[in-house]
């Protein structure tokens, strides 16, 4: 008989979030968890900001959105992060199409 090999994930690198964000990411976290665990991974990262853009817009069309609060302080996040993103990732509109 084989043994049997167990994998454990390796944790997750620590992501130095800057103080005045760690209310709105707290706030996201306790009612949505997955994203304000995704943004607590993504900050710094030219990724994040899509991600954050892509929250906001719907190009669905059948998004119910977000109650006040949480838009707030996702818009709040959106402005913080763009200040440590280059102009290019931050122009959500660059390729659009008119």
């Amino acid at each position: 008989m084989k043994p049997l090999k167990i994998s454990v994930p390796k944790p997750l690198p620590k992501v130095e979030l800057p103080p005045n964000v760690q209310p709105d990411i707290s706030l996201v976290l306790e009612h949505y968890p997955k994203i304000g665990t995704r943004i607590s991974l993504l900050w710094g990262s030219a990724e994040l900001h899509k991600y954050l853009n892509d929250l906001i817009l719907d190009d669905r069309g059948d998004r119910e959105g977000f109650p006040p609060r949480i838009a707030a302080a996702i818009m709040r996040l959106i402005n913080e992060h763009g200040k440590l993103v280059t102009d290019d990732h931050k122009n959500v509109w660059k390729n659009t199409t008119y």
